[in-house]
């Protein structure tokens, strides 16, 4: 790629105005300036230039952190693979964790060698080339949440050329760790302002330019221009859609990262599906979510997952989920029995009058010994002993959905410890499934019923962010064998509708966002 036309710039020494050029592939820049300078202006004017100067044949991922919140229109830019906001620390992860992984692509392809010389030479295959770009990185160093990636950023600002990474970042001034990464940018940029940092951001004392958006200082040759920014265009409003329409046959191997726009529904499902996406998910399993990073469906494998517990906070989502599952049961595996096993709260007796009839609603430790006894699924225990009538019977496929909160007191420790497990062990052949819909601590700190419960647990949800919640219940859950520092730096908090899904058996721990219903 050429050199970009970014403004215009005053040479002294034979007074004219030549065109100021910037090269991304090749150098670092960093702009300073106060509101309104003109900072997102160089921003959307290298975002235009960049696009008015595609190659097809050269892959080009440019990476947007918006904290200034003036880039959402150009999000959709052919070569823009995520532009985010920083309302959601989980996009801010994803870029972070993207752009990692990209550079170890590249460094695997690069061999040792730097990137100009693969990128400029005749080679056919060449490594990406990235931009990333972080609108108000003042913004960026003092919230609290994006301290775990402070590091890599500086990381970023050390090696990235080298392996094919350009940063350009506005700020407007040098707090928080602005000024410790300064000596990685060979291009710097003072707009309106920015007077106080000049002996900072050039190393000498220059004369403050004329005031005007856009109007600032940069070194050129070794020596200080003053220079003015040009417009994206003269009329954004207008000239920016008409410019993306005429780039929309223009093919690039750009993949976009999708961010979550509020709720994920049956009805705007697809919007957010991977359009890489292309394994069959089965009809008779259901989906209850998507992946946070890959934007893939995450799916319950009921054949072979036949014990799944639900763990949370209140409110966080968890009698969503379990409706979403209840329904989903309902209406492709109708021949089956659903039990609900409530409590005085009465939380699942909405979702037990949606089901048709021949299933049913049961309240007490009492009632559910007396079901399952008379119907033939497991032996009654009363006063230590087991009902020697017991009589076991043929039964259609069974749902169990568990959350009266005795079970987990010492009432309903032999249904936990052994009644449901041992059920477990044949649900396969007798078609059983059991939902342990809001799982709580075991009462009397019982390891027996704890490790009897884990043990027969597949698959777990968490709707809760997960480090606070292992600290807090370590190795009393399925969870317990996590470390909690290290999901603390793998995991972004969850906002509203994220959870965890955990597959026991695979090891196999995603961050996904649940299907609201």
């Amino acid at each position: 790629m050429s050199e970009l036309a970014i403004g215009i710039y005053d040479n002294l020494d034979d007074q004219t105005q030549p065109v100021l050029t910037v090269s991304p592939e090749k150098e670092n820049m960093i702009l300073f300036g106060g509101h309104a300078s003109g900072k997102t202006t160089f921003i959307k004017t290298l975002l235009v230039r960049l696009h008015e100067n595609l190659e097809a044949d050269r892959e080009r991922d440019v990476f947007i952190l918006d904290f200034g919140g003036n880039l959402g229109q150009y999000r959709d830019l052919n070569t823009v693979a995520a532009c985010f906001d920083n309302s959601n620390e989980e996009n801010v992860r994803r870029v972070f964790r993207t752009i990692e992984s990209k550079l170890e692509k590249n460094i695997k392809l690069l061999n040792s060698r730097q990137f100009m010389d693969v990128w400029e030479s005749a080679e056919p295959k060449k490594p990406a080339q990235m931009i990333f770009i972080i609108d108000n990185l003042n913004s960026f160093y003092a919230d609290e949440r994006y301290i775990p990636y402070q590091e890599l950023l500086t990381k970023f600002c050390r090696d990235g050329l080298s392996k094919g990474l350009s940063l350009v970042f506005t700020a407007s001034d040098m707090s928080g760790g602005v000024g410790r990464i300064l000596g990685h940018f060979t291009r710097r940029f003072a707009l309106e302002g920015s007077a106080e940092n000049y002996l900072d951001i050039f190393g000498m004392r220059v004369a403050e330019p004329m005031h005007c958006p856009g109007r600032g200082l940069t070194f050129i040759g070794g020596k200080p221009r003053e220079c003015q920014i040009f417009l994206p265009f003269m009329d954004e409003g207008r000239d920016l859609p008409m410019f993306k329409e005429s780039l929309r046959s223009f093919q690039v191997p750009t993949e976009k990262l999708t961010a979550f726009d509020g709720d994920l529904t049956e009805e705007n499902f697809f919007n957010y599906l991977s359009g890489s996406f292309e394994e069959d998910t089965g009809a008779d399993c259901p989906v209850v979510g998507l992946d946070y990073y890959d934007h893939f469906p995450i799916t319950v494998n009921m054949h072979e997952a036949h014990s799944i517990a639900i763990y949370g906070k209140k409110r966080f989502g968890k009698t969503n989920l379990l409706t979403l599952l209840v329904r989903f049961i309902r209406k492709n595996h109708p021949d089956y029995r659903i039990v609900f096993f409530d409590d005085g709260r009465r939380q699942l007796f909405d979702l037990y009058q949606e089901s048709p009839a021949g299933n049913f609603y049961l309240t007490s430790i009492e009632q559910m010994y007396d079901f399952l006894d008379s119907n033939g699924y497991a032996a009654k225990l009363e006063k230590g002993v087991i009902n020697r009538n017991f009589e076991e019977k043929s039964n259609p496929g069974t749902v169990f959905v568990l959350q009266n909160k005795m079970l987990f007191q010492s009432a309903g420790m032999q249904l936990l410890k052994n009644v449901f497990p041992r059920m477990t062990a044949i649900a396969e052949e007798k078609k059983y499934w059991f939902i342990y819909s809001d799982v709580r601590k075991i009462s009397n700190n019982d390891r027996d019923t704890e490790s009897s419960l884990n043990n027969s647990i597949a698959v777990a949800f968490l709707l809760d962010n997960i480090a606070e919640f292992v600290s807090d219940r370590g190795s009393r859950s399925v969870f317990g064998e996590m470390d909690p520092r290290e999901l603390r730096n793998e995991y972004a908090r969850c906002e509203l509708g994220d959870g965890y899904y955990f597959d026991i058996e695979s090891d196999e721990l995603k961050k996904i966002k649940f299907i609201k219903v």
